[in-house]
């Protein structure tokens, strides 16, 4: 067992090769999983060869592979059931210049082999690598052994919009509303029925939210991110604080078991839910780092430590009034749930200073709704109805402050 845990150890601390030729025209074109005796292999077929790196993480157990931006072709398929030690895998853009995959697996296991080999079909080049077991204790050993290197990322170029300045309301009286499309890159969220992901929806009505807004002339429109690329939670929110945003909307769209329900809602954070459903949501929306790959095992607890905070009370009163603006303005334009503005503990909404809404927009796992969603006709009635809500926010804050 000493020999194993040495072995995973060399292995998975820290891989970085550098081969073949420019990673960024590299393309994955399919995934294969194959199930050998005391192993699984994990296939990735390419147009090219890259460097990558592999590291482990723990509760949940899962293998990250981390490369450079590369075009994604392979299908996404969700697993219905474990195959060998792999329970699910996803992939897509972690960071600019960052692509990840991240593997869910059943148990502990380490990495025995990987490498790059030539040959594959049609001359493609292929990437592998071998699962085999590990004992709880061997892992933690292999894992302790990571956090105690200081292990080298891939490059990644600024983004051009990394570094926005912090802004406060400026001359021309334009508000600043931070929107955040939900998911994204490695996390796709919910898929709907006909194959629709929920960050893809979230993404095309994020932009027609912010040309809405900006068109009326009254507001400045930020989109925490612009394209398929996945953002932590609360990355997302100080993204926000640090534009100096006076509103933050983080627009989803729902997949449940009931293929009936549909409708659009509004969340607002609160540390108790206001019904099992939602809490149920704020779970599956919290989830979304450990989807991502990201290890929170060196995270401050800040999301915990706000909700106590005076400043936090008073930011989630004001999510409350924002939040009923919302809903009152889109049931005039678009089908609501009953009990509409519900509330739970969503790791997004957390920010100690400024009024926050998750919006969903409706169920991807209804067929209606799905295909509201994927309508320019129906994201042109959202973003016209959040408009006058946040119309009727800000004119309720001027009122307040003559009064």
């Amino acid at each position: 067992m000493i020999a194993c845990v040495r072995f995973g150890i060399s292995l998975t601390i820290i891989i970085w090769m550098a081969v073949g030729e420019a990673p960024a025209a590299s393309e994955v074109t399919k995934v294969r999983i194959g199930v050998h005796p005391q192993k699984t292999r994990l296939v990735l077929e390419t147009t090219k060869a890259f460097p990558y790196q592999i590291f482990l993480l723990g509760n949940p157990y899962r293998v990250v592979i981390d490369l450079p931006d590369v075009t994604w072709r392979a299908p996404l398929r969700q697993m219905k059931e474990p195959v060998g030690y792999v329970a699910n895998y996803r992939f897509g853009l972690f960071k600019p210049g960052n692509s990840r995959v991240v593997v869910d697996v059943t148990r502990p296991v380490r990495v025995a082999r990987h490498a790059i080999l030539g040959g594959g079909t049609e001359g493609r080049t292929r990437f592998f690598l071998d699962l085999e077991p590990l004992t709880k204790q061997a892992f933690n050993q292999v894992r302790a052994k990571v956090h105690s290197r200081q292990w080298v990322a891939p490059k990644v170029p600024k983004s051009p919009n990394s570094e926005a300045p912090t802004r406060t309301r400026r001359s021309d009286g334009r508000r600043v509303v931070v929107i955040d499309p939900g998911h994204g890159g490695v996390d796709p969220g919910a898929i709907g029925i006909s194959g629709t992901f929920e960050s893809h929806v979230a993404l095309k009505a994020a932009h027609m939210v912010k040309r809405t807004l900006e068109s009326s002339g009254r507001y400045i429109a930020m989109l925490t991110r612009s394209r398929d690329i996945y953002i932590p939670l609360r990355d997302r929110f100080r993204k926000a604080e640090k534009l100096g945003a006076e509103l933050f909307i983080s627009l989803h769209a729902d997949s449940i078991n009931n293929p009936k329900i549909r409708g659009a809602s509004v969340y607002t954070l609160s540390e108790k839910a206001s019904d099992k459903e939602a809490e149920a949501l704020a779970a599956k929306e919290n989830r979304s780092d450990i989807i991502a790959g990201v290890d929170l095992t060196q995270k401050s607890n800040t999301v915990a430590s706000v909700l106590i905070s005076l400043r936090q009370r008073h930011t989630k009163d004001e999510s409350a009034h924002f939040a009923r603006f919302m809903v009152d303005n889109l049931g005039k334009s678009v089908r609501l749930l009953r009990n509409t503005h519900r509330f739970a503990g969503f790791a997004v909404l957390k920010s100690p200073d400024i009024p926050s809404v998750l919006v969903e927009l409706g169920y991807l796992s209804n067929r209606t709704d799905e295909k509201l969603l994927k309508s320019k006709k129906y994201r042109t009635k959202v973003s016209k109805a959040m408009l006058r809500a946040i119309d009727a926010y800000f004119e309720r804050k001027e009122r307040l402050s003559k009064s």
